[in-house]
């Protein structure tokens, strides 16, 4: 049997070497020891594509400048409208106030037969509370809830306290009184709806000069005659 040639046994020892140091050493470090050729480098990882390679850190995208028509502005409350002009209140009055001067209106039925002679019923059922007297002659009126108020002179003396009383047929569902001084200014109204006001309900108004104040009467609901009278101390 002829001789390996020298190489072969070269490899033969070799690979028994690397059967006993398997466990140990890695099998290419060790056959390139050996003689048996150089390991092929590792090949470099091929170079990403500008497609393929993901971007470092994904920017957000920015927002599209808001235009003024995007979003329409937010509505502001409109300004309340200015309340309505109010009479002012006489300067030339002050007012009486008594609780029990109230029943005797509140007790009080009108019969709803004449309407001169039931304000004279309701005055004087007041009379004994009030210890006043009839001042002039009832008025009388006819009128219905849209025409204009009617008015009648009230001469009014300096120190003297009046009291107001009205009374509706049965067509009137609310009568409106009130009184004003010579400058149009509110001295007192009644604070009833119903067909027999009186101002005051619990009182009087005084004046603190002669005057020649107005009794101004109106319709809140309805039509028909009615009749007012005046009581002062």
């Amino acid at each position: 049997m002829s001789p390996l040639p020298s190489s072969l046994r070269d490899r033969t020892f070799c690979t028994i070497k690397v059967g006993a140091l398997a466990a140990v050493v890695a099998v290419p470090l060790l056959l390139q020891a050996c003689g048996g050729g150089e390991a092929p480098p590792p090949s470099a990882p091929p170079a990403p594509s500008a497609s393929a390679a993901p971007s470092a850190a994904p920017a957000a995208s920015a927002a599209p400048p808001a235009s003024a028509s995007a979003a329409p502005p937010a509505e502001t409350a409109s300004a309340a409208p200015p309340p309505a002009p109010t009479t002012p209140a006489s300067t030339k009055v002050t007012t009486k106030n008594d609780p029990a001067w109230a029943g005797c209106h509140q007790s009080y039925e009108a019969k709803n037969k004449e309407v001169v002679k039931d304000v004279a019923a309701m005055a004087k059922s007041c009379a004994a509370v009030t210890k006043m007297k009839e001042v002039g002659k009832p008025f009388k009126g006819k009128q219905a809830d849209k025409d204009t108020p009617q008015s009648f002179p009230l001469k009014a003396k300096a120190n003297h306290c009046y009291r107001v009383y009205a009374q509706a047929a049965e067509g009137i569902k609310d009568l409106d009184l009130a009184i004003k001084d010579s400058t149009g200014a509110i001295a007192g109204e009644d604070s009833t709806d119903d067909p027999s006001p009186v101002v005051f309900e619990d009182g009087a108004v005084c004046f603190k000069e002669d005057d020649a104040a107005t009794v101004i009467v109106s319709v809140g609901m309805g039509s028909g005659a009615y009749a007012v009278q005046v009581w002062g101390d």
